[in-house]
């Protein structure tokens, strides 16, 4: 009996428990080491490399077993076999000992399989206790494998049975399918064919049956889906010769459907626009009424998609050629009979019809086309409605911007008052809204939202189109202003010492004329201007933050667009005209004065109100006065140009070639005092005295610096010569003091007129006579003639003589 056939016999098995299954394992493994390790002994060089030295051999081992144990706990994690229970260490340090030095693997060799013999006993044990039936379970196994043999063969003769029999009926199957397909779309496509002619069929009788009822409605329905039926046909339908000629035909049909409808459409709503010479003449025939007849021709219309097409070219002349005109020419509205009216437009240059006849004749309008645009069609759709879907963002947006912002008022008065017209706007909104051209939702009142920018913008127009007519004027129109003295008295007034002696500096240092404008002639149109700043301020201060400061900016925009249109309008008087350069000077001047201190009134009227901007006018004032210099002083090159033409046209431009002086010398002479005289007459009372006498001065002077600079650069000058010069020069000494306002403000203004007199007397006088006048360098020739220019003029007049010769020693 074997051992297998002794261990089956066995009536019952003892189970080993853990610790003995635990050590058998080491058993097999250290005998598998022992081989291993005697393999390596008898091997050698060949195989594994043979150990030196025991110690070595030893730690082979340790690592060996060590190694096993590890996969040992891998092996059988089910049966939680915990070999960390078995001290692989201690059984090593058993079997080898740690005090050996030296050892060989024979001589372990029984120990080890004496230990794993040990473990062999161990392991049966185990085996023989355990609760599983091995054998029986074997059996279970055997059984379970011969039925899935069989269950396999089974298959594969199902599997041979398929590809034999059922593959051959799948085949024949497959074929008939493609046979019943094939014949499926050859009835499909026949029978598509059949129903695109019977549609078509039925659309026609459709027509005809339209056509017989006289509805445009039904007839244009057929039409129009029987085109559109066609335009998608069935395969195969398209090429057919019914498919052409029903097309052509309802397509023919359909053109002359059109043309019968746009003729009743013409007989329904017609206008003609006739332009005569000083007026056109539109009327409008509007035959729509509340009828059958009159919704089956709208409703066809819509259904062919031309109403709105129709309604598009209606809608565009009545805005046009009606509604544009009523806003910007005037007209005059007359409703002819209950289907015609007439709308006549009298176009005028430079007019505006104020905004209440622009809404009367809308009202008009407007009634005249609710009465005939009424007619419901398509889900209470009318006519009206259609029109004002157009054209009622685009007219209410002209209306406001041509009509209705014009009544906004460009004075704050008015504009409190403006409520009654936004009322009547209110009123017409409402009118359209219910003869629903305006949907519920619009307004022509949007413009009211900006009330304060669009007043702004109005006033600002207005006041600068009024700014600019006053500086077109005529600047000849003239009046009196300013002060002719100022007075010294003292305004007696209750104030503390420290007001008083603050009062007392300003008295010290600022000199009263500061505030006071010198007695002159200005243009009234510098003081219109004035007078509209002011009231531009005034109503400034009235208004709110945004108009305030719009107006603030407009009112420096005013003067600076009289620097730009002042003189270029009066470009040609200026040039010619001493008055008015007068005039525009002391404009300036006083437009100048005035600003100094406008903006300290301005903000203390704005006192108490935030602002973000400065008000301040005195960086325009240097402007102003520049202004007026520059004019002024371009008519003084003038003046002065002409009295040198007039003076170096005549003989005494060549005294040097000539002993007698001709006629024209002194026509020369007495035309600049002419020339001076005008002066006087034209500006004496319109300059202030003062800038009179200097700019007189100025003139004269540089006239009297010419004649004597004629005769101190002659280096020989006749007696004959002498005593004209003496005449001429004499009559400049009469008349020259009567061109001033004192006869005295010659002598105090005028540098050269005593230079003038002491040459006549020189022209007229005796060496001796000279030599008196000059008086060792102390007398009036010393004092207004330099050395060379009396050397020159004795040597001019005198011969060579010693007396002649002892006078020049004198003179150095």
């Amino acid at each position: 009996m074997t051992e297998k056939e002794d261990a089956t016999n066995k009536p019952e098995k003892e189970p080993l428990d853990d610790e003995a299954l635990e050590k058998l394992a080491v058993e097999e493994l250290l005998r598998e080491a022992v081989q291993g390790a005697a393999r390596a002994e008898i091997v050698g060089p060949s195989g594994w490399i043979k150990a030196p030295q025991q110690k070595t051999n030893k730690r082979f081992l340790v690592n060996t077993l060590r190694n096993a144990n590890h996969q040992l706990r891998k092996t059988d994690l089910k049966e939680k076999i915990k070999m960390e229970q078995n001290d692989v260490n201690k059984l090593i340090n058993d079997i080898f000992g740690n005090n050996e030095a030296n050892w060989k693997p024979s001589d372990k060799i029984p120990l080890i399989t004496k230990e794993i013999e040990q473990l062999k006993v161990d392991l049966k044990t185990y085996f023989n206790n355990t609760d599983f039936d091995i054998p029986a379970i074997l059996e279970e196994s055997t059984q379970l494998c011969k039925e899935s043999n069989l269950l396999v063969e089974d298959i594969k003769k199902c599997a041979q049975e398929i590809e034999q029999q059922t593959m051959a009926e799948i085949v024949r199957s497959i074929e008939n399918r493609d046979q019943l397909t094939k014949e499926l779309q050859q009835i499909n496509f026949a029978m598509n064919i059949v129903y695109d002619v019977v549609q078509c069929g039925k659309y026609v009788k459709d027509f005809e049956d339209g056509r017989t009822a006289q509805s445009f409605t039904r007839a244009i329905e057929a039409v129009y889906d029987l085109l559109q039926y066609l335009e998608l046909p069935a395969e195969g339908f398209g090429e057919l010769e019914v498919y052409t000629n029903t097309k052509n035909n309802a397509q023919l049909i359909w053109d002359n459907l059109i043309h019968d409808l746009y003729t009743e459409w013409t007989h329904m709503v017609s206008w003609n626009v006739e332009a005569k010479p000083r007026k056109t003449v539109v009327t409008i025939t509007l035959n729509i009424e509340d009828s059958i007849v009159a919704v089956d021709i709208l409703n066809a219309l819509d259904k062919s998609k031309k109403l709105p097409e129709k309604v598009q070219e209606f809608s565009q002349f009545l805005l046009n050629d009606v509604l544009v005109p009523i806003i910007h020419h005037e007209c005059t509205l007359c409703e002819q009979t209950t289907r015609l009216m007439t709308i006549t437009i009298m176009p005028k240059p430079n007019y505006k019809p104020p905004y209440q006849t622009v809404i009367g004749n809308l009202r008009l309008l407007f009634q005249y086309l609710l009465i005939k645009l009424h007619v419901k069609f398509k889900n209470d759709t009318n006519i009206m409605q259609m029109v004002g879907h157009n054209i009622s963002s685009e007219f209410s947006a002209i209306l406001e911007r041509d009509c209705l912002i014009d009544t906004i008022p460009n004075n704050i008065n008015e504009l409190q008052n403006y409520g009654r017209i936004t009322s009547e706007i209110e009123d017409f909104q409402r009118f359209l809204v219910i003869l629903k051209f305006f949907r519920e939702d619009h307004s022509i009142l949007k413009y009211i939202r900006n009330i304060d920018v669009l007043f702004a913008n109005k006033s600002t127009q207005y006041f600068l189109e009024t700014a600019r007519s006053i500086m077109l004027k005529d600047l000849s129109i003239t009046m009196s202003i300013g002060v002719e003295s100022i007075s010294d008295k003292k305004v007696s007034t209750k104030e503390s010492e420290e007001e008083s002696e603050a009062l007392n500096i300003l008295n010290e240092t600022i000199p009263k004329s500061l505030f006071y404008f010198p007695r002159c002639m200005i243009s009234k149109t510098a003081q219109e201007l004035l007078d509209l700043v002011y009231v531009m301020m005034e109503q400034a201060v009235q208004c709110s933050d945004v108009v305030c400061k719009k107006l603030y900016n407009t009112t420096r925009l005013v003067f600076e667009l009289y620097d730009a249109v002042v003189p270029y309008h009066h470009e040609n008087y200026l040039q010619t005209i001493p008055q008015y350069v007068a005039l525009f000077h002391n404009n300036c001047m006083y437009i100048a004065h005035n600003l100094l201190t406008f903006g300290d009134k301005w903000a203390t009227l704005m006192e108490g109100r935030e602002l973000d901007y400065p008000i301040s006018f005195v960086d325009l004032v240097q402007k102003m006065r520049d202004l007026g210099y520059k004019h002024l002083t371009i008519h003084m090159q003038q003046q002065r140009k002409q009295i040198l033409d007039n003076i170096r046209s005549s003989d005494l431009n060549c005294i040097v070639v000539k002993d007698v002086l001709s006629d024209n010398a002194e026509a020369a002479v007495r035309q600049c005092l002419r020339q001076l005289h005008l002066l006087k007459n034209v500006w004496i009372g319109v300059f202030p005295n003062n800038v009179f006498t200097r700019l007189m001065a100025t003139l004269v002077d540089m006239f009297v610096e010419e004649l004597i600079h004629r005769v101190c650069t002659v280096e020989d000058i006749s007696m004959e010569m002498a005593t004209q010069l003496t005449e001429m020069y004499t009559i400049v000494v009469q008349k020259a003091p009567h061109l001033f306002q004192s006869p005295k403000d010659i002598e105090q203004h005028v540098k050269s007129w005593i230079k003038l007199q002491e040459l006549i007397f020189v022209l007229g006088g005796s060496l001796k006579d000279i030599e008196n006048h000059w008086k060792d360098g102390t007398g009036p020739l010393a004092i207004h003639f330099r050395t060379e220019e009396i050397r020159s003029l004795i040597k001019a007049l005198f011969q060579n003589t010693q007396m002649r010769a002892n006078l020049l020693s004198k003179i150095k």
